[in-house]
């Protein structure tokens, strides 16, 4: 399961999404193999059908649970926002994106996600779809946006490098499979149509 991400371009949506559940599920038996409550060793729930760990001491059920990330694809004109993350084991540039925080609902987290890493107000916030994301254990929420107002400024912590990039002019983007790629790929399909329909 260590080279899933690698793998990922190459497999089909449906064996993604088996080998993502699988992997989700095993880190969540290895984090919850003593209760959170009274440090028991947790059991896997009576009923079979019921995926939870209970513990027998004092009854705590633990079920899976997923941390939301939004990702947001930026267009200004004919040009998108692609950054360079820190963190990042790739060379490639992305988009922005982040986990939702406590009482924060997704447009919120699109609009301080943006704000924190690229100094940007963003409007017309749109739902494009989402994407289970094992590594551990996230959902990607994705949202299109357009550019409101500010300055395209890198955060310098956690983005190295943030700019507009037309179609002629991408760099290095995340490989296909991912919903960042199929973000991309669809704006990509867009300028073709418009530049068609000129």
């Amino acid at each position: 399961m260590d080279n899933l991400r690698q793998m990922l371009a190459t497999m089909s949506p449906e064996e993604f999404s088996a080998a993502a559940r699988e992997r989700e599920l095993e880190e969540w038996r290895s984090i919850n193999r003593f209760c959170g409550k009274c440090g028991s060793s947790m059991q896997p729930h009576a009923n079979a059908a019921e995926r939870a760990l209970v513990c027998p001491k004092c009854g705590y059920a633990a079920y899976p649970k997923l941390s939301p990330a939004v990702i947001v694809l930026v267009t200004k004109g004919n040009k998108i926002l692609l950054q360079r993350n820190t963190h990042y084991k790739f060379r490639n540039w992305t988009l922005v994106a982040g986990f939702v925080d406590a009482g924060e609902n997704f447009e919120d987290a699109v609009r301080r996600e943006v704000m924190e890493e690229a100094s940007i107000e963003v409007r017309d916030l749109r739902y494009f779809g989402s994407q289970t994301w094992p590594f551990p254990s996230n959902i990607m929420i994705g949202f299109r946006a357009e550019y409101a107002s500010g300055e395209l400024t890198a955060d310098g912590e956690e983005v190295v490098e943030s700019g507009w990039f037309d179609k002629a002019n991408l760099p290095e983007i995340p490989l296909k499979g991912s919903i960042a790629r199929a973000m991309i790929d669809a704006w990509l399909e867009e300028q073709d149509a418009a530049q068609r329909d000129a």
